[in-house]
């Protein structure tokens, strides 16, 4: 079983997750936008020992600039993020910072990962799908009966292709691919709300279109 926690972090409210594995009381960050003194307290309340990763579901700024900062106070998480972004982590022009004046600390990721990757989670693995389109790397992940899925799938909705290595024909398939998981999976986005894969077969016309 797992607990999520979500603080909305940065200029534009990214979604970030710290993630426990009760049983083993392990944990992971998913997607820090921004430093912030009420997730670190957390991480520190839990366990900074326990911190076991960083997982980063693209490379944009307002996802991953948290990341430095939080290497340096946690130096033994490991930072994952999908193979085709792994030039977001030390380049403006890709990451978006400069497009929106915004600084971003450049970082090295540990991990690179893509389709199919598993990496273990205390009781749990954690599973890559490969979902471009937002980025060229964008990567969900699964874990237990949650997945995270960054801005490739946002409540009713999904993210922007209009932006550097962005594909609306890649998007488009990722939705697809999502659309063709049979498990109810809790839903973690990148921007706004929760939701639930039953209710994104519902109501997000990006999903209905490529339901049986």
């Amino acid at each position: 079983m797992l607990n999520v926690k979500c603080f909305p972090l940065g200029e534009l409210m990214a979604n970030c997750f710290f993630v426990t594995n009760e049983e083993s009381g392990v944990s992971l960050l998913v997607d820090p936008g921004d430093v912030s003194g009420s997730l670190e307290e957390c991480i520190d309340r839990f366990g900074a020992e326990k911190l076991k990763y960083i997982l980063l579901t693209h490379g944009h700024f307002d996802h991953i600039a948290g990341v430095a900062h939080l290497k340096e106070e946690y130096p033994d998480v490991r930072i994952v993020i999908g193979e085709g972004d792994k030039d977001f982590t030390s380049k403006d022009n890709l990451n978006l910072g400069y497009h929106f004046g915004l600084s971003c600390r450049h970082f090295k990721p540990d991990i690179t990962v893509d389709e199919g990757d598993e990496l273990p989670f205390g009781s749990c693995k954690i599973k890559a799908l490969a979902t471009p389109g937002h980025t060229k790397g964008g990567i969900c992940y699964i874990i237990d009966d949650c997945i995270f899925t960054g801005d490739t799938l946002i409540s009713g909705t999904t993210g922007r292709t209009d932006v550097p290595t962005g594909s609306l024909h890649d998007m488009y398939r990722s939705m697809e691919r999502l659309a063709a998981l049979e498990e109810n999976y809790r839903v973690y986005c990148g921007h706004g709300p929760e939701s639930t894969m039953e209710l994104e077969r519902q109501y997000n016309i990006y999903i209905r279109k490529f339901l049986p």
